[in-house]
């Protein structure tokens, strides 16, 4: 899908079993960041976010975010293996990091979709699995219209430049 001048890949790639084998595998072995350390800054207020956050990947490596900075944690195995799905449905990238974000349910959310951080490779790209409850992920960029993609239970959606 290339609309709005936005470059995304959808698609089902788990089958309904494999996926929900691994969310119960997630919903056991993921550690989440306390609440606490993951709000984010708006208008220089701090708020809560309606989700759990974890990041997992290299040593030495953070996640920041909103005036946050995170250490990662080690890889665990049920993460090397969604990392190995991700580098074979995207070819083109090499990853090494996962961020975890644990919503509720559906109606849980955050505003529009936006990779805006300053540590972040505008040229990168980013694959996002889903497991799960459907969510909705809603992309707006200056000068076009919303695009919202429902992510369902074991499906893949790939991010290309320009992510935003």
């Amino acid at each position: 899908m290339n609309e709005n001048n936005l470059n995304v890949v959808y698609q089902q790639y788990f089958s309904k079993k494999e996926a929900d084998q691994i969310f119960e595998e997630l919903e056991r072995e993921i550690e989440y960041f306390p609440s606490e350390m993951t709000t984010v800054v708006v208008f220089n207020k701090r708020y809560p976010v309606p989700r759990k956050v974890s990041a997992y990947g290299d040593k030495n490596l953070t996640y920041a975010f909103s005036g946050n900075t995170l250490p990662t944690k080690p890889l665990i195995p049920i993460l090397i293996k969604i990392l190995k799905e991700a580098n074979k449905f995207l070819k083109d990238g090499s990853f090494y990091y996962i961020l975890v974000n644990r919503y509720k349910d559906g109606q849980d959310r955050i505003g529009s979709h936006r990779d805006n951080e300053i540590d972040m490779d505008p040229n990168s790209s980013i694959v996002t699995f889903s497991f799960g409850a459907e969510r909705t992920m809603i992309f707006k960029r200056p000068n076009f219209n919303s695009v919202k993609i429902p992510l369902r239970n074991g499906s893949v959606l790939a991010m290309k430049p320009p992510k935003n």
